[in-house]
This record gives C-alpha cells, sequence and structure tokens, in this order.
C-alpha cells in the first residue's frame, strides 16, 4: 500500500478505508465473515469527482453556459479515463477480487477498475476531507483539461453529448465500432455503430472514423433522446 500511497500523493490515516476501496463485492461475497466492499465509496467519489472537477471548469471557463460546462466535464470524468487512471495507478494488480471475477478478467473490466478508482477518491474524502479530495483530483485530473477541452466545438460534438447524457441515465459509456470500410482510397467511406451495454443504438457514415463516429452519435441523439444539438 505504500507504493500506491506514493502515486496517490495522499498517506491514509485510517488504511481501513483505503483497504475497503479496493475490495470489490465479489470478494466481499465469497468471506463468511462480512467484510465491507467499495460500492458505497464509489458512491461518494462519483459525487466529489463531478464537483471538484465541475468547481474547477466553473473558474477556467467563466465564459461556457451549463451545457457548455456538462459536456467538459463528461470529456474528462468517464468511465475510460478512470480506466486508464486507474490502470497507471497500478490499481488492477491490488484490487481484491472474487475467484470467478478474477477468472473472467475482472482486474482490467474498464467499468469494474473505472468504481474502484471513484472508491478510492471516496476513500480519501473520508480520510483527509474535502481538501484532499480537491488536491489529489485536481493532480490528476485537471491536466486532462488542457488536452480534451483544447480546440474542442463543443456545442457541435455530438459524441461528448451523446456520452454525457447516458453516463447520467446509465452510468455507461458508448462504444463505437467500424462496421465496414467502402469505395476506393481516395474517397473512403466508413460506417460505424455506436453501442450501449452490447446493445446498437444507431450507425452513421463519413469520410473518417471521427466523422462517422460523430453521424452515428447524432443519430443516436435523435433516436434516444430526441435531441440534435
Amino acid at each position: 500500500m505504500n507504493s500506491l500511497e506514493m502515486r496517490l500523493g495522499y498517506k491514509f490515516k485510517n488504511m481501513a478505508l483505503l483497504a475497503r476501496a479496493l475490495t470489490h463485492k465479489s470478494y466481499a461475497n465469497e468471506l463468511k465473515n462480512h467484510t465491507e466492499h467499495n460500492e458505497k465509496l464509489e458512491f461518494l467519489g462519483d459525487a466529489v469527482l463531478d464537483l471538484v472537477v465541475g468547481e474547477f471548469l466553473y473558474e477556467k471557463y467563466p465564459q461556457d453556459n451549463e451545457g457548455g460546462l456538462s459536456k467538459k466535464r463528461a470529456s474528462i470524468v468517464n468511465e475510460e479515463v478512470l480506466f486508464e487512471l486507474a490502470r497507471d495507478m497500478e490499481l488492477n494488480k491490488i484490487l481484491q477480487l472474487g475467484k470467478g471475477e478474477a477468472q473472467t478478467g475482472g482486474a482490467l473490466k474498464p467499468r469494474l477498475l473505472a468504481s474502484s478508482l471513484e472508491a478510492v477518491v471516496g476513500a480519501i474524502y473520508l480520510d483527509g476531507g474535502f481538501a484532499a479530495a480537491q488536491t489529489f483530483i485536481r493532480k490528476e485530473f485537471l491536466p486532462l483539461c488542457d488536452k480534451t477541452c483544447a480546440n474542442e466545438d463543443f456545442e457541435r460534438d455530438y459524441k461528448t453529448r451523446l456520452q454525457e447524457l447516458v453516463q447520467k441515465a446509465m452510468k455507461e459509456t458508448p462504444k463505437y465500432e467500424v462496421l465496414s470500410e467502402e469505395g476506393p482510397p481516395h474517397d473512403r467511406q466508413f460506417v460505424v455503430c455506436v453501442k450501449v451495454k452490447e446493445e446498437i443504438w444507431s450507425k452513421g457514415r463519413g469520410r473518417s472514423k471521427k466523422n462517422a463516429e460523430q453521424d452515428a452519435a447524432k443519430s443516436a441523439l435523435d433516436a434516444k433522446f430526441k435531441e440534435t444539438n
């Protein structure tokens, strides 16, 4: 745990909180003695993350309206980003999983690993208070803002809008898959689908994968949420 604390830049006073943050319910359910798992800490960490990142964006982009700020936050706080950060911290190597979950590769499942990082945020908040959680979140997440938010047209970014709505409604992240490439090299057309929980929501076309993904997201917004920004 010492190496993890060094990576987090935070030393716990109550190590039991960190241990709980790294205990999946599949592991807790296999023990005869009652052991707390990380779902409640995940819930708390998710709320703290949204608050701290929202506060920073409010300060950094005073000209943005609520919609623009929400889209920026969704581009920073999402399953993909959380998964990458958690893997960088090597949480997958110390996360306690039940035998079945471990055998099916649970340590590297994006949703599971992302949730463990949210639980760690919740643990830091309970152990050190808001200031400690704020320091950690700003250190890890705010550098991503310059990469993600710069030079993006969020008002016309259908992928960001779809991701924001899906995460809010379903706690899931849309996935994009190239179905086919059509036409000659000088006039290539990509056909892409967008999936949520392995269900295809819509398809899109474009001269690049990025454009095709935007087209698919636009169709999904119209079909599922009755909006296309």
